[in-house]
């Protein structure tokens, strides 16, 4: 089943019968099925795919999402204080009517998983703050001869079965290439908190655009009117039409008519390319505002500017701001070394500080975790602000950019503060940038999701500790070039004695730039990771960082170590399509943890099956898999009308070495020779023997992070002419 990140709702009458202490669970399910089939939109009701849709895959018929809530303030008494608390109820219901043409749209609508229960409901002594989700689905089918058959939705498989916390998974029994599923979700929220909320906690983001045609939608939001609401109106998106009904609540409606699908999914950034829209809600009581601290958002502003103005007024220089500007300069042993050492490495010091004091920090939440520890990241607006005040004061020239992803919405659309990004730019000849994001992003490296975007810029005036002004310009932050995002691949290969039908590969991988992260995550252990970093400030060592844990990591680092070897396995399956065999001598030779030494490479040895034929006395090798699997494009992905958000300029090299059996020739190289260039990139190829050794050499660039709509048929030259060398073959003949 496709998987929504919206939710749905129900009728007022419904919120108010779930409410009532009593009503089990099978009641309010049904309650809702009654509700969602009886009083569903005509659109409902088609059977009928119009002619000119009858060779897409699935076709929606119809969809709906409604969302209804109401949200009530009120001062709730605890033992020795009381407090403004919110009390929100939300009813939310995502309603689909969908025919299934081939077997691709059955396997993706075949099952339906769903958070069935879950209650986090806090009792503290004499107050209860109440927090409980709830899910309800229906789901029937339709056959071709009109028959409906409601699923009994009991008989779900609960993959989760706690008291407070249940999550289910129900396979579609008896739904056939041709049918018209109809199913809902609807879940029940109804929470109490002492914090509020915020437009963040209640984002709904709908793209307008599908992978399958839609015929009709409708979206539906309705809302008290102590609620305030915010939404965006996304590249040309159709607008709500707002109203408010008697009891003065707010209404948004949208009604929707022939939705186009996605042209095509490769290389597409959906909220720059398709109209969509985000709405969300925050109670905004005039009682809750005032018990609570918070003030409302200037509506003559944009999201982005409110969002802007409210960081730049926590520029306040509290106790500890500085402690990354006092490490710097211990660092330096010297006030002397300090003042005479050049801008770049003070920056870089302080930046590889910032990582040690974030990323080689241990709690005993993430005990368990460790495997995961290189996907950390934290929020960039905390360090930018440290940073910039520290960077004040220490008399340096920098700047702040405010910049969001190019696989995002843009700056123009940005909705919550998690929609953009801050980043120090430091001025001099030659700017230096500092990105706080993760623990393997290095020192004066842009990410690749911000490489082209336009960037606001911030230029901060102190005028005291608790004061600073901004200057606001704009720039668009550098495209990193293609030979410094790059992949170079050596390959020894050779036939194994025993079974001439198997590889045994010698690989050694290189990464640069953008490139290196992936697999950089997948196999650096945390602990290499950590000695990195401690190495590159001087720091203490784990045993002092954590004393009471320290045994607890250690153990789990141990342990996280001894299985390396899977995600190396992982990594060579990914790769070649394939589980590789005796894999060893997994080594990484630089983990590439600062900019002066950028990149990453490791070594593995494996052997690899199905890349042989025997043919007689003959062996076919399938020597243009050794690259490892190209995309290759099917029909429908040749037709595109949306520009190619690429994901970043790169370059590929393998050089492929093959050992020629004794007592055998090698034919098929003319084959292997490719040369395709154009605007876009190049790729080439090319095959030599000297003595026993078939060397193979492939080149593969892509010019650029972004290619118009126009240059669509030079890419695809490009990614052909690289699908195709996948297919070749070298054929060792036995000497007569």
């Amino acid at each position: 089943m496709k998987v929504f990140f919206i939710s749905l709702a129900c009728l007022f009458t419904v919120a108010q019968a779930f409410s009532q202490a009593g009503v089990s669970y099978a009641d309010k399910a049904a309650q809702i099925q009654k509700d969602v089939w009886g009083n569903a939109p005509t659109a409902f009701k088609t059977t009928v795919v119009p002619g000119n849709l009858s060779n897409e895959g699935a076709v929606v018929l119809a969809r709906s999402f409604n969302l209804q809530r109401t949200s009530n303030g009120k001062f709730k008494f605890m033992i020795i204080t009381a407090g403004s608390t919110t009390k929100t109820v939300k009813l939310k219901t995502f309603h689909e009517r969908v025919k299934l043409n081939d077997k691709a749209s059955l396997d993706a609508y075949s099952s339906l998983e769903y958070q069935k229960k879950l209650d986090k409901t806090v009792n503290l002594l004499f107050a209860k703050f109440t927090d409980v989700h709830n899910t309800y689905i229906g789901v029937k089918i339709i056959k071709p001869n009109g028959k409906e058959i409601i699923v009994n939705t009991n008989e779900e498989v609960l993959l989760k079965n706690e008291t407070k916390d249940q999550a289910g998974k129900l396979a579609i029994p008896g739904l056939e290439v041709g049918d018209i599923l109809d199913y809902y979700i609807s879940t029940y929220d109804e929470s109490e908190k002492m914090d509020g909320d915020s437009f963040k906690d209640n984002d709904n983001l709908f793209i307008l655009a599908d992978e399958y045609p839609v015929l009709y939608y409708s979206i539906d939001f309705q809302f008290n009117k102590k609620i305030q609401v915010q939404y965006i109106y996304g590249n040309d998106a159709p607008h709500f039409e707002e109203t408010t009904n008697d009891a003065g609540d707010q209404l948004f409606s949208l009604k929707l008519h022939n939705l186009p699908k996605y042209q095509n999914q490769l290389w597409t950034s959906p909220l720059r390319q398709y109209p969509y829209i985000e709405i969300g809600s925050q109670f905004g009581s005039r009682f809750n505002n005032t018990i609570m601290g918070t003030h409302k958002e200037d509506e003559s502003l944009s999201r982005f500017d409110n969002l802007k103005e409210a960081y730049e007024s926590t520029f306040i220089e509290s106790p500890g701001y500085d402690e990354l500007e006092k490490k710097t300069k211990d660092y330096f042993k010297s006030n002397k070394a300090y003042k005479n050492a050049p801008l770049d490495s003070i920056c870089k010091v302080m930046y590889d500080e910032y990582r040690y004091l974030v990323f080689d920090s241990y709690t005993a939440d993430e005990l368990e975790s460790v495997n995961q520890m290189n996907y950390r990241s934290i929020k960039s607006d905390f360090l930018t602000r440290l940073v910039a005040m520290d960077l004040t004061d220490m008399k340096i020239d920098y700047s702040i950019l405010l910049v969001a992803s190019r696989n995002s919405n843009s700056l123009a659309n940005v909705f919550n503060d998690d929609d953009f990004s801050y980043m120090i730019k430091i001025n001099g000849d030659k700017p230096l940038y500092m990105c706080f994001d993760e623990p393997l992003t290095q020192f004066n490296e842009i990410p690749a999701r911000f490489q082209g975007e336009k960037a606001v810029l911030l230029i901060p005036e102190r005028h005291n500790a608790h004061k600073y002004t901004f200057t606001e310009y704009s720039e668009t932050l550098p495209v990193i070039p293609a030979d410094q995002n790059v992949i170079d691949e050596q390959l020894q290969v050779s036939m194994v004695p025993d079974n001439m039908q198997k590889l045994k590969i010698d690989r050694t991988v290189k990464q640069g730039g953008a490139l290196r992260l992936n697999d950089q995550r997948d196999l650096l252990a945390t602990q290499t990771v950590d000695a990195g970093l401690q190495a590159l400030v001087n720091g203490d060592p784990l045993e002092k960082r954590i004393k009471k844990m320290h045994d607890d990591y250690q153990r789990a680092f141990t342990r996280q170590i001894q299985g390396m070897d899977k995600n190396f396995i992982a990594e060579i399956k990914e790769n070649f399509e394939q589980e590789p065999e005796h894999v060893e001598h997994c080594k990484i030779l630089n983990p590439a943890l600062e900019y002066t030494d950028p990149v990453f490479s490791f070594t593995e040895s494996f052997v690899l099956n199905n890349l042989v034929k025997k043919a007689g006395d003959n062996y076919i090798i399938d020597a243009g898999k050794l690259t490892g699997s190209f995309y290759k494009l099917d029909d429908k992905d040749r037709k595109r009308n949306v520009d190619i958000y690429m994901p970043s300029a790169r370059s590929f090299k393998y050089t492929i070495t093959i050992a020629i059996p004794q007592g055998y020739t090698a034919k098929g190289l003319e084959e292997m020779t490719v040369t395709k260039t154009n605007k876009t990139g190049s790729f080439t190829s090319a095959a030599t023997i000297k003595g026993n050794a078939l060397t193979i050499t492939v080149y593969r660039v892509y010019n650029n992070n972004y290619e118009t709509t126009a240059s669509w048929a030079q890419v695809m030259e490009l990614i052909d002419a690289a699908s195709n060398f996948n297919t070749q073959k070298i054929l060792l003949e036995k000497k007569g």
